[in-house]
C-alpha cells in the first residue's frame, strides 16, 4: 500500500501542496460517475446507465440527489481529482482531513478568483449529497473482486464561510467514502498526469482523457497497456455522462475533445464508423508512458514486469522499486525451483512489502549499501551466474530435504508468506495447517512447490491450492 505520511490534526489544514505527479484511483477514473459535459438541466436529479469492466461484464450505476441538488458535472471531476490526491498528500489518513480553500483551488488546477470559489462551494455539496450505486462493478483487490457499493464520495464534509461565500483562507474538512480509502491504501490506483490533465481546455476534454487514461493500463495485456480502444459510440457517450440520444450530436460534442487529444498526441487517432446509432468509436493510443522514473521501470520490465505495470508502479510507489529488485533478485537466487511467474512476484513484492519482510537469508541493506545501485541482471558473466546458482540450489535442496517437524513448518510458513498464499487462510487454519504438517499428513515441500506453480496460474490456480489444503485441514 502507499506510504503513508504523518497524520495531521483534523482542525490543521496542511500548506499548499506543489502538485505536479498526481494519482487517479481506477475504479472513479474507469466508472465515470461525473458527468463530463459543462453544465446539464438543473432539474436532473437522478440518472442510471450501464457500462463494462475490463473483463467485459456489465455494471449497472445509479447516481441520486436530494430535491435541492443537480447531479455532479464539469468542474465535480477536477475537483474530485484534487481531493484524491490532496488525501495522498495528508498521508491516507483514517479519518477527515483539512486544506484551505486556496490549496483546494491549486490541486485541483484553478485560479484565486470569485468564480472559482463559488464553483468550489457548489462541487463539494455535490460530491457529499450524491449518492452512488454500483452493481457488482467496484473492483476490490483480493477474494472478492467485483463488489456493489453504495456511497458518497465525499462522506463526510465541514467548511467555513464568510457572508460573501468561500474564501481562501476558508478551512474546508472532507472524509473520502470508505471504498475509495480503501482502495487508495491497496494501491488500485494508475498515475494521473496532472500537468497534461491541467493544460486541457474544457471539462470534457479532461473528462474523456481521465476515461481513456484509466482503460490504457490494463494488466491483462501483453505488455499492461491497452494500444487501441474501441466502444459504441452510443454507450461511449453514455459512460461520460453524456445526455444526447442523437449520434450526430454526440459525435459534434466529442469533436472538440478529439481534436485537441489529437493535436496533444495523447492519442494518435480517433476514428468513427458506421451509420446512425450504430456508430462505433476507435481510439489509437500515442506513443505508451514513460512515466517520471524510467530507470526504476526498467528494474521492473528488466525482470518481467509488463511495460504498463512497471510505469504505474514505478510512479506510485519509486521509494519501493530498487529494495523490492533487490529481495527478488535475492529469492531467484535461492528459491527452491524457479518461479514460474516472476513479473508477478515481483509486483507483489512492490505492493505487499510487509509480506516479503522475512525472506530466508536475506540481509536488509541500509545506509551507503541501501544506496548502491541494484545489479541488473546480466552484470554478472553468464559462467559466474551459472556457477552461484547451481552451487546455491543444490545446498538448498540438500537442506530442505533435511528439514523435519517444527522446522520444516517454519521454513513452509515463511515460503506461503513469501508467495502471498498464507493471507488466505485465517489464523485458526494456518494452526491446523501447522498441525497437519507436524503430524506428516502433508509434505510442507509439496505444498510449497504447487504454490509456487499456482503463481503461474494467476489468482485461479491460487484459489485452487487454497481449497485443496483446506480439504485437509
Amino acid at each position: 500500500m502507499p506510504e503513508r505520511k504523518p497524520r495531521r490534526s483534523a482542525g490543521t489544514p496542511p500548506s499548499v501542496p506543489d502538485i505536479t505527479s498526481g494519482y487517479d484511483e481506477l475504479n472513479l477514473g474507469r466508472l465515470a460517475l461525473i458527468s463530463g459535459q459543462k453544465t446539464v438541466p438543473g432539474t436532473l436529479r437522478r440518472w442510471q446507465k450501464q457500462v463494462t469492466t475490463p473483463d467485459g461484464r456489465p455494471v449497472i450505476i445509479t447516481c441520486t440527489v436530494p430535491d435541492d441538488q443537480v447531479v455532479p458535472h464539469g468542474l465535480d471531476n477536477d475537483f474530485m481529482v484534487g481531493l484524491v490526491n490532496l488525501c495522498f498528500e495528508a498521508g491516507l489518513p483514517d479519518g477527515p482531513f483539512s486544506v484551505s480553500a486556496y490549496g483546494l483551488l491549486k490541486a485541483s488546477g484553478f485560479s484565486d478568483s470569485a468564480q472559482y470559489y463559488r464553483s468550489l462551494e457548489e462541487s463539494l455539496v455535490r460530491l457529499n449529497k450524491a449518492s452512488y450505486t454500483i452493481d457488482e462493478g467496484w473492483f476490490v483487490q483480493g477474494p472478492h473482486g467485483w463488489t456493489t457499493q453504495s456511497f458518497a464520495q465525499v462522506s463526510y464534509l465541514s467548511y467555513s464561510r464568510s457572508r460573501t461565500g468561500v474564501q481562501g483562507t476558508s478551512v474546508v474538512t472532507v472524509q473520502l467514502a470508505p471504498p475509495v480509502m480503501e482502495s487508495l491504501r491497496a494501491g488500485y490506483i494508475k498515475p494521473l498526469d496532472l500537468n497534461f490533465y491541467r493544460g486541457l481546455s474544457q471539462p470534457l476534454v479532461r473528462a474523456v482523457y481521465r476515461q481513456l487514461d484509466a482503460l490504457h493500463f490494463d494488466e491483462s495485456t501483453a505488455d499492461g497497456l491497452v494500444r487501441e480502444l474501441t466502444a459504441p459510440l452510443m454507450a461511449w457517450g453514455n459512460r461520460l455522462g453524456l445526455l444526447s440520444d442523437r449520434p450526430d450530436n454526440v459525435v459534434r460534442t466529442l469533436t472538440p475533445a478529439h481534436e485537441e487529444l489529437q493535436a496533444k498526441g495523447y492519442v494518435a487517432a480517433v476514428e468513427i464508423t458506421g451509420r446512425g446509432r450504430d456508430k462505433v468509436v476507435r481510439y489509437v493510443f500515442g506513443p505508451p508512458p514513460q512515466g517520471e522514473h524510467p530507470g526504476l521501470a526498467a528494474l521492473l520490465t528488466d525482470r518481467g514486469v509488463k511495460q504498463g505495470v512497471a510505469v504505474r508502479l514505478s510512479t506510485v510507489f519509486p521509494e519501493r522499486i530498487e529494495e523490492a529488485a533487490r529481495r527478488f533478485d535475492h529469492y531467484l537466487k535461492v528459491s527452491q525451483r524457479p518461479v514460474g511467474n516472476p513479473g508477478g512476484l515481483l509486483v507483489a513484492m512492490v505492493q505487499r512489502p510487509e509480506d516479503f519482510s522475512e525472506l530466508p537469508g536475506y540481509r536488509n541493506q541500509s545506509g551507503a549499501e541501501a544506496r548502491a545501485p541494484v545489479k541488473r541482471a546480466g552484470q554478472r558473466t553468464a559462467r559466474q551466474g551459472a556457477d552461484e546458482n547451481e552451487a546455491d540450489l543444490a545446498q538448498e535442496d540438500v537442506r530442505l530435504a533435511a528439514l523435519s517437524g517444527t522446522d520444516l513448518v517454519d521454513w513452509m510458513l515463511r515460503q506461503l508468506s513469501v508467495l502471498g498464499i498464507l493471507k488466505h487462510f485465517t489464523v485458526p487454519e494456518r494452526a491446523r495447517l501447522a498441525d497437519v504438517v507436524l503430524a506428516g499428513n502433508l509434505d510442507g515441500r509439496h505444498l510449497v512447490r504447487a504454490a509456487t506453480r499456482a503463481m503461474v496460474g494467476g489468482a485461479p490456480a491460487i484459489g485452487a491450492v487454497v481449497q485443496d489444503v483446506r480439504a485437509h485441514l
